[in-house]
C-alpha cells in the first residue's frame, strides 16, 4: 500500500510527527510505504533540529518507484515552501503551500498513483488570514474531489 502523507502547517507539529513515525518502520504494516508531499529542505532541517537521521529519496509518479523504507528514510514528491519555516512561527506566506500539498495528494490518490492520503494538522486561521476560504480538510477535500456530501471521521 502506498500512502501519500501531506506534513501540514509547516511550523506546526506534522513534519515532527512524520520524522519520528518513519524512525520506527515496524511501526507501519510490513506492506505500507509512505511518500511525504512536501518540501524536502524543510523536512531535513525539521529533522536535524530534532538530531534525528533522515534519508530523502526522491520520488515522481509514474517515473519513479518509492526509495527505501527503513529507519530514517523516507520517499518525497518535492513541492517547495513559499518561504523558509521556523518551527513554532506561524507564516501566512506558506498557506499556499499547505493547500498546494492537499491539492497534490488529492489528486494522485484520484490518479491510482497512490492507494490513500494521510494528513497532519494544518491551521485554519493562517490559512484564512492569508486569504483562501479554508474551513477544513474534510470540505476542501470534498470540493478536490466534486463531491457535495461530506463525513468526517476522526481516529
Amino acid at each position: 500500500m502506498l500512502l501519500a502523507v501531506t506534513p501540514g502547517e509547516p511550523a506546526g507539529i506534522g513534519p515532527e510527527l512524520l520524522i519520528q513515525l518513519i524512525q520506527q518502520p515496524s511501526r507501519l504494516p510490513a506492506d505500507c510505504r509512505l511518500i511525504a508531499v512536501a518540501d524536502p529542505a524543510m523536512l531535513q532541517a525539521r529533522a536535524d533540529l530534532l538530531g534525528l537521521p533522515l534519508v530523502l529519496t526522491e520520488w515522481h509518479p509514474g517515473t519513479t518507484s518509492p526509495g527505501p523504507s527503513g529507519a530514517g528514510q523516507l520517499s518525497v514528491l518535492p513541492v517547495a515552501l513559499r518561504t523558509p519555516s521556523e518551527a513554532g512561527a506561524l507564516n501566512t506566506a506558506n498557506a499556499a503551500y499547505v493547500l498546494d500539498t492537499l491539492r497534490i495528494a488529492c489528486q494522485l490518490c484520484q490518479d491510482k498513483h497512490v492507494d490513500a492520503m494521510v494528513t497532519a494538522p494544518v491551521h485554519k486561521g493562517i490559512i484564512n488570514d492569508a486569504g483562501f476560504v479554508f474551513s477544513g480538510h474534510t470540505e476542501f477535500l470534498a470540493q478536490q474531489c466534486g463531491v457535495a456530501q461530506t463525513v468526517m471521521m476522526l481516529a
